[in-house]
């Protein structure tokens, strides 16, 4: 890429010019290395000076991973009638979902006080209210505790849908659950199995890396037939690990 600037300076005056490159502008496909032209014109006397100098940009690469920041975790410890059950660790995809995922991080250390609807924004001493055994647990709902409640972070209630760019790898996906297109709030699933819905109906924005053992154990020890835990299953505590 080449760039070309006329100046007229008066005679005898000395000036500078400062260049600047902006980093991470990428240059054409298939040109070299850019140059930089400047044309003095002395308003009075002398011959006109042409002076080439390089302009040399160094485009980082903006696919090393080294220059990515790492994805959040979060955790949740887990109680089962009022005994601890163990703790879950999940990586919130910040990546791909960064609006999705802020949200239930924020959620998981409270940093955001009192929402709008008078209660904690604060997975911190929720309910898992729904378990379908061998598939999935359900919480989040941080207002009522039954599954009809909930808040975001974002003011309002519901959020939109981020994107789906994300889908199932395997068990231990974390997705938001909703009531609808762009009805996301705070709560959430965490899968045990697939379900062909879950790509294209609910955003995929985590997954558990410590604890899937923990869920599977709840799941054996609270399950029903109507999907309501036989046990409170409350999430004693959480927050961010790093």
């Amino acid at each position: 890429m080449e760039m070309s600037f006329t100046i007229h300076v008066p005679a005898g005056c000395v000036f500078t010019i400062n260049v600047k490159p902006v980093v991470g502008l990428v240059p054409p496909a298939g040109g070299g290395g850019g140059g930089l032209n400047v044309n003095v014109h002395p308003l009075a006397g002398g011959v006109e000076q042409v002076k080439e100098e390089p302009l040399i940009v160094e485009t980082p690469n903006l696919f090393d991973p080294s220059l990515k920041m790492a994805n959040p975790k979060v955790f949740f410890d887990m109680s089962v009638g009022g005994k601890p059950a163990g703790r879950i660790v999940i990586e919130l995809f910040a990546h791909t979902t960064p609006r999705t995922a802020e949200n239930f991080r924020a959620l998981c250390t409270g940093e955001k006080g009192m929402g709008k609807l008078g209660k904690p924004l604060h997975y911190k001493g929720s309910i898992i209210h729904r378990l379908v055994p061998d598939q999935m647990l359900c919480g989040g709902d941080i207002t009522a505790g039954d599954g009809s409640g909930g808040e975001s972070i974002y003011g309002d209630r519901f959020f939109e849908d981020e994107n789906f760019i994300n889908k199932q790898t395997g068990p231990g996906i974390l997705a938001m659950a909703n009531r609808g297109i762009d009805t996301n709030e705070s709560q959430f699933m965490i899968c045990m199995e697939g379900s062909p819905i879950i790509d294209t109906e609910h955003v995929v924005f985590g997954h558990v890396v410590e604890g899937l053992d923990v869920i599977k154990s709840i799941d054996k020890e609270v399950r029903t037939g109507n999907c309501v835990p036989s046990k409170p299953v409350i999430i004693a505590d959480c927050g961010q690990i790093s």
